[in-house]
């Protein structure tokens, strides 16, 4: 398969349109439904080419185990329930695609689900995958690749997606491990927020913080939620795994546990993600195919998306043009780096971040001579006291490497 992207009409053929049932549904003037462009098999694939969107919806129910299983069950039950939703106080442009239609392994499903998010991206929208299983997250890093662009990647979920450098296949349980084995692989930052210490080994974990990666703990996370807002600020693909949300809230997930994230929890989180400007694909992933069609876990997919979307749209402006208003900038000595440390607030949108100077092999790809990192005011008071901020120091080993 050529890696260089379609024209846009060449894409309608990959495609089967949404269930019969969703398009004999007739929405009130606020409900999502009546707002978005949908691949109904009526010669109306939504053209991207020629009117402006800002979130593109694709389903891809992908099961890995068994290749028969639908492809549009999952996605379908979802897009019911989010169609159902009022739109918040803002217009939106949103497509919805419909449902990939292929039949192959999941190397071949991403890389052609990468080369649409890619043309997807180029014409200014964020993709948004309705998934099946985790690996097809993959899909989202394999867009950055085909450009030749570092990406940030962000896991939502409570098992480190690693098992080995070396495995061939790619996995729900290995993706990072697979972006990692990679040749040239243009990870730049991966973080995962969430994980739950028993599930994992404490080898992998200790190897990842050694990589300089953000892991952060469910129970961490969960004691002051608000930690999570600049590693999403950060984040520019996102895998939300509903696998992650404890089974009371979500039954049939891949991933069902006792613990996770509570409801509104995860919404919070996919609000966050929406608000980030970095933000350029997000997939949602991590629904069993035997879901209830009407279940908790498809309603709460759905109200997680509509977050994600709202964040989209409620955004406020950012321009990181930080040597200028309304970016106010602070300087902490530390002795102990040498250096004295800038933090910058943004005073319209209350939002702070650390800049993190750039000497070793990666200057010659950023063309700044420092990398702006998203943090909470937090950490700027952490670095007037004897304790350096952590993502300070993580970030500045990876880029002075």
């Amino acid at each position: 398969m050529s890696q260089t992207p379609l024209e846009w009409n060449g894409w309608e053929e990959y495609f089967s349109p949404v269930s019969t049932e969703i398009q004999a549904t007739e929405y009130q003037p606020t409900q999502i439904g009546n707002h978005i462009q949908t691949f109904y098999g009526k010669g109306d694939f939504p053209d991207l080419s020629s009117s402006k969107v800002d979130v593109v919806l694709v389903g891809c129910g992908y099961d890995a185990v068994d290749l028969s299983a639908s492809m549009s069950a999952v996605p379908d039950a979802v897009r019911k329930q989010l169609y159902d939703l009022h739109r918040g106080d803002h217009p939106i442009r949103i497509a919805d695609l419909g449902n990939v239609g292929i039949r192959s392994n999941v190397e071949e499903t991403c890389l052609m689900l990468g080369r649409l998010f890619r043309t997807i991206i180029e014409q200014g929208a964020v993709p948004v995958l309705i998934g099946g299983g985790a690996e097809l997250g993959f899909a989202l890093y394999r867009s950055f690749t085909l450009a030749g662009q570092y990406a940030n990647y962000l896991d939502i979920t409570s098992r480190l997606p690693f098992q080995s450098l070396t495995a061939e296949e790619l996995s729900a349980d290995n993706v990072l491990g697979r972006i990692l084995g990679e040749k040239n692989q243009l990870l730049f930052h991966y973080c995962i927020l969430g994980y739950q210490t028993y599930f994992n080994s404490p080898e992998f974990l200790h190897l990842f913080k050694d990589f300089h990666f953000d892991l952060l703990r469910l129970g961490e996370a969960r004691e002051n939620i608000r930690r999570t807002e600049p590693l999403l600020r950060d984040a520019h693909l996102v895998n939300l795994n509903m696998g992650s949300v404890k089974a009371a809230d979500a039954p049939n997930t891949v991933l069902a546990s006792p613990n996770g994230w509570s409801s509104d929890e995860i919404c919070r989180l996919a609000r966050y993600a929406g608000l980030s400007h970095k933000l350029r694909g997000f997939c949602l992933s991590g629904l069993s195919p035997e879901l209830v069609q009407n279940g908790a876990e498809v309603q709460l997919a759905a109200q997680v998306l509509w977050h994600l979307i709202e964040g989209i749209y409620v955004r406020k402006p950012e321009t990181l043009l930080v040597d200028k208003p309304p970016y106010i900038r602070f300087t902490v000595e530390r002795e102990d780096v040498g250096m004295g440390l800038h933090f910058y607030k943004n005073t319209l949108t209350d939002a702070w971040w650390m800049g993190v100077p750039i000497k070793g092999q990666w200057s010659k790809h950023f063309p700044n001579e420092e990398y702006l990192v998203p943090c909470g005011q937090e950490d700027y008071i952490q670095a007037t006291t004897e304790e350096l901020p952590q993502r300070w120091l993580r970030r500045f080993q990876k880029l002075n490497e």
